[in-house]
């Protein structure tokens, strides 16, 4: 069968779907629970089945909904296409919640600040785009896209469950800690998109995100965090000696591991740095104490780890890797700030 007969052949097929004829709500529901199962089945995401359900209904039925209805409720009784649209988003969000809700960050940054934990979103971007670290202007609305200039995004609104009150609160020294923090974060994570598809990489991803999980947990974990920040750190640098061409060795020995890619060119990171993160299995079992200021300490250098390395495997592979601006501070670079700070 030549590819034009074919061609008709589906359009014929398109063209003999069936209405769809609804009339009551039961039948509406039970039409739903049927095609949730099907995209479940063929592994579609829940972030994507508000979309996907009614793409999934148009498929067997000749009718034409609208992807992006509005956000009202729908007419009583009334199962008119547009009527339906709005009923199947409706019944993707009641039955999932929050579940469909789409993550845009890249990762995240764990922040000890003044006794609790906080978590900073490390933000997609596309583009170039301004980051400020303002506790003044918090909560300010911004323009998500810039037409004459970059769009300006504020670290301190990236805080997870941080107050009005508190942002106002914070002091020069807590300001440019979140700024060092964000700036660690964002490079490391940046980086690893790039690298993404690279042997190991997936496995460390989800190991920082256990990392952060793990300490942020209603009881911290900090023995399961700092396993798992040494494990994301353990893939990293397998991941650059496996791209070199070396042999990966299956041991837990940061400091072995470390002096083995140096052969290969790898840019040794500080001792202390490397003794910070490694630690014994026994930690996962609560047989070896881990405190969460040990724990948060791994997690913060091991995203310094990340980005060189990741950075690393990318320059051998000549890929273009990215360039996370120093965000401003009143004004003035972080380095800038801190500087006057520190007078």
């Amino acid at each position: 069968m030549d590819k034009s007969n074919k061609f008709e052949k589906e359009s014929e097929a398109q063209n003999h779907k069936p209405p769809l004829k609804i009339s009551s709500e039961k039948e509406f529901l039970a039409l739903m629970e049927d095609v949730d199962r099907e995209l479940a089945d063929e592994g579609i995401k829940i972030t994507a089945r508000p979309f996907m359900a009614g793409l999934q209904i148009t498929k067997r039925y000749d009718i034409v909904l609208n992807a992006c209805p509005p956000r009202r409720a729908p007419k009583a009784d009334s199962f008119e296409p547009l009527e339906i649209s709005i009923r199947v988003h409706d019944w993707v969000e009641k039955r999932y919640g929050q579940k469909i809700n789409i993550p845009f960050h890249i990762g995240r940054v764990v922040m000890p600040l003044r006794g609790d934990l906080y978590i900073i979103n490390c933000p997609t971007t596309y583009g170039t785009v301004q980051f400020v670290c303002e506790p003044h202007s918090f909560g300010q609305v911004r323009e998500k896209i810039g037409t004459d200039a970059p769009p300006t995004c504020n670290i301190i609104d990236l805080i997870e469950d941080l107050t009005s009150d508190f942002a106002r609160s914070l002091t020069a020294e807590e300001v440019v800690k979140i700024g060092i923090a964000f700036v660690n974060g964002m490079g490391a994570y940046s980086a690893l998109r790039v690298v993404n598809d690279v042997e190991y990489m997936s496995e460390a991803v989800g190991d920082f995100d256990a990392a952060v999980f793990h300490l942020m947990e209603h009881r911290p974990q900090a023995g399961l965090s700092k396993w798992a920040t040494l494990q994301a750190v353990e893939k990293l640098i397998k991941a650059y000696i496996s791209q070199k061409g070396g042999t990966v060795k299956r041991i837990h020995l940061l400091p072995d591991l470390a002096a083995y890619a140096a052969t290969f060119g790898f840019p040794a990171p500080p001792k202390q740095y490397l003794d910070d993160i490694q630690c014994p299995a026994g930690v996962r079992y609560g047989e070896v104490t881990v405190s969460v200021e040990e724990a948060v300490k791994a997690h913060l250098v091991s995203l310094e780890i990340c980005e060189v390395a990741a950075r690393c495997i990318g320059i051998a592979l000549n890929r273009k890797m990215p360039i996370v601006p120093e965000p401003r501070v009143d004004g003035m670079t972080l380095r800038q700030f801190l500087k006057k700070y520190a007078k």
